[in-house]
């Protein structure tokens, strides 16, 4: 007996085209949180580090980062596992998403570590690996306040050759505001305009 797939017309193709990137549209819409969760504590911390450094409050100014473990991991890792309880369901571009972005996290491990050991600031090496995991996310999702915000970034970065190491630290609290946190909220306004239920 002889089986013969039925092939998809060009319209029906395009169909499930648009159905994995309205699937995928909803996900990243919900990803919002993490650009507000993680846009406040870069700018909480950075401005932090900044205050105690240029006071010399502390010995260690640099503890304000602490934050973002204390903090932000385990709200993240939380928030993930409701999600993804809750949802039960991904698709392909949604898995090119996250690895995007612990491809993100892994490349800052390494580079932050790297520059304070070379003597350098890594604040714009930080803006420089933000700026193009914002970028590709504002182009995986058709959204263009995160790709204005990862050229925000990127500028940031450049702006940095002309300032101090101290000024760095302001300079990434601003730039975060106008990169994470603006199209963070944007995107939860096009959640809400497109009834994307919260999670």
């Amino acid at each position: 007996m002889e089986h013969s797939e039925k092939a998809l017309s060009p319209q029906e193709s395009l169909r499930v085209i648009r159905e994995t990137i309205d699937v995928a549209k909803r996900s990243f819409q919900e990803n919002g949180f993490h650009f507000l969760l993680w846009g406040w504590l870069v700018v909480i911390a950075s401005t932090a580090h900044w205050y105690l450094l240029s006071n010399q409050l502390h010995p260690n100014p640099e503890i304000a980062w602490a934050l973002m473990v204390v903090v932000g991991m385990p709200a993240a890792f939380i928030r993930e596992w409701f999600y993804a309880k809750k949802k039960r369901s991904s698709n392909l571009v949604h898995r090119w998403y996250g690895l995007l972005w612990l491809g993100y996290g892994i490349s800052m491990a390494i580079s932050i570590p790297l520059a304070v050991r070379a003597g350098f600031s890594p604040v714009p090496f930080i803006l420089v690996l933000t700026g193009f995991a914002t970028f590709v996310s504002g182009v995986m999702m058709g959204f263009k306040p995160l790709i204005f915000g990862a050229v925000v970034f990127w500028a940031a970065a450049l702006w940095c050759m002309f300032l101090s190491n101290e000024q760095h630290l302001l300079m990434q609290a601003a730039s975060t505001v106008f990169g994470y946190l603006i199209p963070g909220y944007l995107l939860n306004h096009e959640m809400r305009k497109s009834n994307v239920p919260r999670t």
